[in-house]
């Protein structure tokens, strides 16, 4: 990104944001409520339209320059805790995470074998296949953000993006998901941005920050 700034109306959301961001590298990107982070998250996504008016490479592409927002999508695996809501109601938690082969928030095709094989294996390396077949929205917090970051994972993506992932844990629920994060980084070459309000939250594979305040970078 450089110079990057969006602006709704006579309100500024970010400015001049410059960010670099390459391969392999694990952020953090940190600031309070308000600050821009989810504006930026949006930018880097491929849901907000304002992307095109700025400077800003993709995965070696110039925004702009032909991709679908699919492409992008297909490159990032991210979630947010609020995501489950989304889904429909009778979505099971291994439909939910088969659903992360689409970018769809639920599983709106016939299952297939193959892909319902992979979610199965990732749901089962995260101690999940004992709720394979139970409503996402009607297990444990904890089960349902772990569903998510298997939908994540599951396509095997270049970018993770984690949106405060841990809101809501109690110590033990942070520490594990942390080293689920600290274990999937070290055994493939994932960029990783991780959004938290809380320096103890972080996993320890993070080595740099991005840290915003009222939409400008600071130290």
């Amino acid at each position: 990104m450089k110079n990057v700034s969006i602006r709704y109306g006579d309100k500024l959301i970010l400015d001049n944001i410059d960010w670099t961001v390459k391969q392999g590298e694990h952020w953090a990107l940190t600031g309070p409520n308000g600050s821009g982070k989810s504006t930026l998250l949006s930018l880097i996504t491929g849901d907000n339209p304002q992307a095109f008016a700025n400077d800003m490479v993709l995965f070696d592409r110039q925004k702009g320059s032909g991709e679908s927002i699919w492409d992008i999508k297909k490159k990032i695996g991210a979630f947010s805790p609020e995501l489950y809501q989304y889904f429909p109601v009778e979505t099971s938690c291994v439909q939910a995470v088969e659903s992360g082969f689409y970018d769809t928030i639920g599983l709106f095709r016939p299952s297939q074998a193959h892909t319902a094989g992979i979610a199965l294996r990732w749901m089962k390396l995260l101690h999940l296949d004992g709720v394979a077949s139970k409503p996402l929205r009607q297990v444990a917090p904890v089960q349902q953000r772990l569903c998510l970051l298997a939908r994540a994972l599951v396509k095997s993506p270049v970018l993770l993006v984690l949106d405060e992932p841990c809101q809501g844990f109690d110590v033990q629920e942070q520490a594990y998901f942390r080293q689920l994060i600290d274990a999937v980084c070290a055994l493939r070459n994932l960029t990783l941005i991780y959004v938290s309000h809380y320096r103890e939250e972080l996993p320890e594979c993070i080595t740099k920050q991005l840290r915003l305040q009222n939409g400008r970078q600071v130290d």
